[in-house]
């Protein structure tokens, strides 16, 4: 876990157009050589079912293309109920359906697990660039080819600050004219004390609850701190329906 210092001059970001530019249009490889400077991610495959799950939820979020790229927070009340999984599955389901530039930006700072779930190296990351430390890591997530993941980088003791810095940064603006998705996977809300602050990176946010274990009391402590106008749905994870998926669809 790396400490920021205290006091100091602020670091210069390195720019990250290089890297989102090497992304999005990889140099032609040689044949039997692998694209210069390209970062891709080992083919990962989800289950049909929750990806179909994941599509019948953002479908259900409005979005008009003339206001923009469209932009979806995923949260949860508190760690453990499933919103990474559900921030992944969406932004494969709207990858493959739109087959648009789409970005799954990995915002838990302190607890973040694509590197466990999709086999990577974390380091380095989002907290790593906005430190100075390194450019910003832009991975292809085979096999599908407009599918990018920015992962979280290096834990860090002052994740507070790392939001402050990234809203200050220019990444966004960077961001949101060459990806026509973008899906945020943000800390918990109720688990840290700057959770409210890194929903703001979004404004339209989804929650994920766990079924038989999130309290309806946390949802509507976290609706309070989000804004019920931001809130464009709860997801309930970890159900196990009995009626079949067709019956279902018309139900």
């Amino acid at each position: 876990m790396r400490a920021y210092p205290e006091a100091g001059p602020t670091k210069a970001l390195p720019d990250p157009s290089e890297s989102l530019d090497t992304a999005l249009s990889p140099r032609p490889a040689m044949p039997g050589y692998v694209a210069r400077n390209e970062d891709v991610l080992l083919g990962f495959t989800l289950p049909p079912q929750f990806i179909d799950r994941c599509r019948q939820a953002y479908l259900r979020i409005p979005h008009d293309p003339d206001d923009g790229p469209r932009q979806i927070g995923v949260t949860s009340a508190s760690h453990g109920e499933g919103k990474t999984s559900i921030a992944l599955g969406l932004a494969t389901a709207i990858a493959a359906d739109t087959l648009e530039p789409t970005l799954l930006l990995e915002c838990d700072l302190e607890r973040g697990s694509l590197d466990r779930r999709l086999g990577f190296k974390r380091t380095p990351g989002l907290s790593d660039w906005l430190d100075g430390e390194s450019r910003l890591r832009v991975l292809r997530a085979a096999p599908l080819p407009n599918l990018f993941v920015i992962p979280a980088g290096s834990a860090t003791i002052d994740p507070a600050r790392v939001f402050y810095q990234l809203s200050e940064s220019r990444l966004m603006a960077e961001l949101q004219p060459r990806f026509a998705n973008i899906v945020i996977d943000l800390p918990p809300v109720l688990d840290i004390a700057y959770g409210s602050l890194a929903s703001k990176l979004a404004d339209r946010i989804v929650l994920v609850a766990r079924y038989g274990e999130t309290l309806v009391e946390d949802l509507e402590k976290v609706s309070f701190l989000l804004g019920r106008e931001r809130l464009c749905g709860i997801i309930l994870n970890g159900t196990e329906y009995r009626t079949p998926n067709w019956l279902r669809r018309l139900l």
